[in-house]
């Protein structure tokens, strides 16, 4: 039977016309969703008119009679910007991801839930400070009427089929507890990892895998540790021989990632610099995706009898400037890789309801957790708390583990680092960050008159007893915290004789200092001593040089691994043996090793280093996995570069983890693994370091979005830099923002970050300033000429 041919045309007409509608109100729903640019609005908490200008980047200079009005108004703009960025924030610490997402989110929100981040935020807003609460209390206003005055939710909202949820004060605290998680370990990881080796191990092994100094340190006193020698007899211990023998798991020689939260900030006094004033230069290192972490912002409001004028990098979902210049003082940060918090082995009864005090047994609190899940049902957990902390799980022994972190005291979180906007120089700067609340950061400061000075920002614990790196029992009293550090007691240091100071997650300091900070996992010094050497490698400097040291990618850390490979294993017999091995040994040779994308040679050394490691430490890893599963290979994998590098020089013959029949085996199958990989379906020398180290900078939902979604991300493009160097970019890791500025003069300051501005494509800023990124042009850190006028009025 025949259709009629109307029938079809109607049919097609009518579906024709289905899609285009529903294109249609897909496509109004996502425009309506970008933020007012121009135009007057009426918001309420105004004690004025605020006006905010945007110049063509989207950087927003809000100007307002008072710091509350600048609440309000910063608030109102990064509602508009980046909410659904602030939605993740507050959900990820929270452990409420779920409820967006579905129960892919669900085993991530058990694991945050039993730090009852939540209730503990709601708890640190009931303890604020008046003035402290009245700003809090401005900001969320102005986010929920930015969010309001959208003619429709951010168009994250329309993908995931969700409304979003009001702002509220608790939420900014959660933020920032977003940042501790981000930023440091919410398990106890490193800390349960070598409680692990030293409990498994001879106190000579673990010293040596667990060394204290190297040849890197670059501390900023000028003090040093030696490495530990290797140890004499067999080892490791009969233990772990007899695991190896009964349980081996599948080997793996594929790469580890060498991420590693930090950044690099460095100053030079007034001294050396062509300002007269001090010059601060800061990249903060975290992962990278769209929008980025920090939005531009520069305030001018009015504080007592002094007009203010502060410009940097905010974070949505909090009311303040986190790095940046005020005229008087500059300041920038680096994560402090200190002791921040304990594992403590609990002494329970025999059904484990009760755990031994210093008072005696006590019984464990128990918190009930509902954790919404989207199209499903709720799921509901128990969270077992002690005097001290949760309880985080147990060890290869059966024992319960509590957590004992700074993230969970009322001292957490805080808004004194907002003082820093009106600090007049480093000695106020200094004070300010003793009671700022925080997840602790190395500060890094510069004023006006030329002094710099580098201090802990954030709260440190008063530790006593048997308190460090190992997980310890607290149950006689002897082990514990007795509050927090005082000010006089803070590490600081001023104004150096060399004029120069510089921090890159590496120990800063040495003696008491290094005793109140403690280690909590310092990063090799290899970036540290790069700066470093880079600052005394000229009597004066401006803005670009310090510039030209953030975007130094010369591999100095690497060239020891160049020589090696010269030396031991291209060697004329090798290369007699391995014919095409003469094209590495040629590349080798010719090369100043940088890791510049278009790099064969860096590419080869750089994998190359990694096959070692992971070949001569596979029994490590499965041994001592074995052992605990809370072991975890990637809190230590840094630190092993001492012992390591120590091993392959000096070849033990007591090393009984060896995992091939020789040392020079390794060597071979690691130049191999790497060769293979690099010339997978190409010749050596395409196979250059930017084709492996490309951007890899996505939107969350991006890969959600069939045809369209790629349009939501940043161009991958090849980039320069790597870990070990001060230009730090590694795909979707890297620099979230450099900054170059002397206070007093920052019309000639620098300020890159990825992405850009905005959060929505269709922004007209969606990716300016991006490529300035990318190519380390420098580009100003004040906002440009005026493009867009938004006016706020009061009621």
């Amino acid at each position: 039977m025949k259709i009629n041919r109307s029938v079809i045309f109607t049919l097609l007409s009518i579906t024709i016309f289905i899609a285009a509608t529903a294109a249609t109100w897909i496509y109004s729903r996502i425009d309506s969703s970008l933020p007012i640019l121009d135009g007057k609005k009426t918001v309420f908490g105004l004690s004025a008119q605020t006006v905010i200008e945007r110049d063509a980047s989207g950087v927003p200079t809000i100007t307002a009679k008072n710091r509350a009005d600048i609440a309000v108004a910063l608030g109102f703009v990064h509602a508009q910007e980046r909410f659904f960025q602030m939605d993740l924030l507050r959900r990820n610490s929270a452990g409420e991801l779920s409820s967006l997402f579905g129960d892919i989110a669900l085993d991530y929100d058990k694991e945050i839930r039993v730090h009852r981040f939540r209730e503990r935020a709601r708890a640190i807003v009931k303890q604020m400070s008046k003035e402290e609460e009245l700003l809090l209390k401005a900001y969320t206003r102005g986010v929920n009427q930015g969010l309001d005055y959208l003619k429709f939710a951010p168009f994250e909202y329309l993908l995931l089929s969700q409304e979003p949820v009001p702002w509220q004060e608790e939420d900014t605290v959660l933020t920032v507890l977003s940042m501790y998680l981000d930023l440091q370990y919410a398990q106890g990881e490193r800390e349960q990892t070598l409680g692990i080796m030293a409990k498994t191990l001879s106190d000579e092994v673990f010293s040596f895998l667990n060394p204290k100094g190297s040849q890197w340190d670059a501390a900023i006193d000028g003090t040093e540790f030696s490495p530990t020698s290797l140890p004499e007899g067999e080892w490791p211990t009969s233990l772990l021989r007899k695991i190896q023998t009964t349980n081996t798991p599948e080997k793996s020689t594929k790469i580890a990632q060498e991420q590693f939260v930090g950044s690099n900030n460095w100053a030079v006094s007034g001294h050396i610099s062509t300002t007269g004033s001090a010059i601060v230069a800061n990249d903060m290192h975290l992962g990278i995706r769209v929008p980025n972490t920090w939005f531009k912002a520069r305030l001018l409001y009015r504080q007592g009898e002094e007009d203010v004028d502060v410009v940097g990098v905010t974070l949505p979902g909090t009311p303040n400037i986190i790095v940046g210049s005020n005229t008087n003082i500059a300041w920038g940060f680096t994560n402090s890789y200190g002791d921040w918090s304990d594992v403590i082995v609990l002494k329970t009864n025999k059904d484990n309801s009760q755990y031994l005090t210093p008072q005696g047994y006590k019984d464990f609190e128990h918190f009930k957790q509902i954790i919404a899940v989207k199209d499903k049902k709720s799921v509901e957990i128990d969270v077992m708390e002690t005097i001290w902390g949760p309880v985080i799980g147990k060890d290869g022994d059966g024992n319960l583990l509590a957590y004992r972190w700074v993230a969970h005291d009322l001292r957490a979180v805080n808004l004194a680092v907002l003082e820093l906007e009106t600090a007049k120089n480093v000695d106020q700067a200094f004070e300010i960050a003793s009671r700022s609340g925080i997840p602790a950061q190395n500060l890094m400061v510069g004023d006006k008159d030329g002094n710099i000075g580098w201090t802990i920002m954030g709260g440190i614990p008063n530790k006593y007893g048997n308190v460090g790196e190992l997980p310890q029992d607290w149950s006689t009293g002897a082990n514990g915290w007795d509050g927090y550090v005082e000010f006089e007691s803070y590490p600081k240091v001023k104004n150096p004789i060399d004029h120069r100071l510089w921090t890159a997650n590496s120990r800063v300091v040495g003696g008491e200092m290094l005793r109140t900070v403690g280690n909590g996992g310092y990063a090799i010094g290899a970036r540290s001593q790069q700066i470093r050497d880079r600052l005394f490698e000229s009597d004066q400097f401006n803005e670009q040089k310090l510039l030209n040291i953030a975007l130094d990618t010369e591999a100095i850390f690497m060239k020891r691994w160049q020589a090696f490979l010269n030396k031991k294993v291209l060697t004329p017999t090798a290369i007699a043996q391995n014919p095409q091995w003469q094209e590495v040994a040629t590349l080798l040779k010719d090369e100043s090793l940088s890791a510049e994308v278009h790099s064969v040679a860096y590419r080869v050394v750089r994998n190359f280093r990694l096959h070692v490691r992971n070949i001569t430490f596979e029994p490590l890893i499965e041994q001592l996995t074995a052992q605990d599963e809370n072991f975890d290979f990637h809190t230590i994998r840094n630190q092993l570069e001492t012992p390591l590098w120590q091993m392959i020089n000096e070849q033990p013959t007591n090393y009984q983890w060896l995992s091939r029949e020789s040392w020079s085996i390794i060597f071979i199958e690691a130049l191999e693994n790497t060769l293979m990989e690099m010339t997978d379906n190409q010749p050596l020398s395409q196979a250059s370091w930017g084709q492996e180290n490309q951007a890899d900078i996505r939107h969350p939902l991006a890969s959600s979005i069939p045809l369209f979604g790629h349009y939501l991300n940043m161009p991958a493009e090849p980039l320069p830099g790597d870990g070990f160097m001060p230009r730090v970019d590694g795909g979707s890791f890297g620099a979230s923002e450099r900054m170059i500025v002397s206070p007093g003069h920052e019309e000639q300051a620098i300020l890159h970050m990825p992405t850009s501005q905005a959060g929505h494509p269709w922004s007209p800023y969606f990716g300016v300033g991006h490529s300035d990124w990318v190519k380390g042009k420098p580009s100003p850190l004040l906002p440009g000429e005026t493009k867009y006028t938004l006016t706020l009025l009061s009621y």
